[in-house]
């Protein structure tokens, strides 16, 4: 299989999957979890959660503002600007 098919092949895979999957919590650490509650709290939403092979989930939220936070593993946020370094 040459380099372009695999990567439409990814891009498909990708495109079939929930933002946010069913029983994500179980792919989150605790810290995480208790960020995203927090945030929640206050009227941010779970915008969506990337799942790349061999590396730790992508968690981000969007605060009222629209502006895109990620949730590090250690429940801290980091501005996210969308690069796809993973």
């Amino acid at each position: 299989m040459n380099a372009r098919a695999n990567h439409t092949t990814n891009s498909e895979q990708r495109g079939r999957l929930p933002e946010v999957p069913f029983g994500y919590e179980a792919l989150l650490t605790r810290e995480q979890r208790q960020q995203i509650d927090l945030c929640r709290g206050i009227g941010w939403v779970l915008q969506f959660i990337r799942r790349p092979e061999f590396h730790s989930p992508v968690v981000v939220m969007q605060d009222v503002a629209k502006k895109s936070w990620q949730v590090l593993d250690n429940g801290y946020l980091e501005a996210f600007h969308n690069l796809r370094g993973c």
